[in-house]
């Protein structure tokens, strides 16, 4: 009778425990993607310097949401603003500023069910 009460059992545990890992969150991550003709660089809020090479996309991070909706990038804990800097003989020069953050200039995506994406595509029309 034990036997039985816990094959029961096991199967209600799961299912639950499956039940708690879907409300869990929902993630927006944020990236910078560099169309231009120029090899950037990002300065993080610690003021680290991360290279955002020509083609390439750069996490700058995601965040975690209770409920069934993204976090625009204004209002994201990780970033409060945008300087991507060219290197030119060694000489950082700012080609692109976006303080305060404005989210029309981020492109929204829900790559997956539960995900949402912001993607900030720098063109050469956007640099200084």
């Amino acid at each position: 009778m034990k036997k039985l009460f816990l094959l029961l059992l096991v199967p209600l545990i799961l299912a639950t425990q499956c039940e708690d890992d879907l409300d869990s969150g929902f993630e927006t991550t944020y990236l910078i993607e560099n169309t231009s003709s120029l090899d950037l660089t990002y300065l993080s809020p610690e003021d680290n310097l991360v290279q955002v090479p020509l083609g390439e996309t750069l996490i700058l991070g995601s965040t975690l949401n209770s409920v069934t909706s993204p976090i625009l990038p204004s209002e994201a804990f990780i970033f409060n603003r945008i300087k991507l800097y060219n290197n030119q003989n060694d000489n950082f020069i700012l080609v692109y500023n976006q303080e305060p953050i404005t989210n029309e200039l981020w492109e929204f995506s829900e790559p997956t069910v539960n995900e949402f994406e912001y993607k900030l595509i720098i063109t050469d029309d956007l640099l200084d």
